[in-house]
């Protein structure tokens, strides 16, 4: 049940950010509407906070399950989640920096996940 959770829980997190860069996208091609009419016609921000916020509600869930110091860790298999998905919808570029970082990030997981 956990790890179903926390899997539910990084998607929804790596979901929410792609919907708030199409968001982005929406606000910067819609200049001739009012600021606050980018935000109100803006179909990409409703969807991006309600992943956040279910992300938030399945997280205090996680949190009732496990240790913060154990899961929180796991938190950032987003960032690497969110790195392919802006490669493969947004055409944004992975360089070695990237993969280097998202190695980092595997191997920091890895890590504090052997000290349970």
């Amino acid at each position: 049940m956990l790890y179903f959770l926390l899997i539910l829980n990084i998607s929804l997190m790596a979901a929410g950010q792609i919907c708030f860069k199409k968001s982005s996208l929406f606000i910067e091609s819609n200049q001739q509407l009012p600021v606050l009419f980018r935000y109100i016609y803006n179909f990409w921000f409703y969807i991006g906070i309600f992943a956040f916020g279910v992300a938030t509600i399945v997280w205090i869930k996680i949190l009732s399950l496990a240790k913060l110091s154990s899961v929180y860790p796991m938190q950032s298999i987003a960032y690497i989640l969110v790195a392919i998905l802006a490669y493969f919808i947004f055409g944004e570029k992975i360089n070695a920096y990237t993969i280097i970082g998202i190695a980092l990030i595997i191997s920091g997981i890895f890590f504090v996940s052997q000290g349970k």
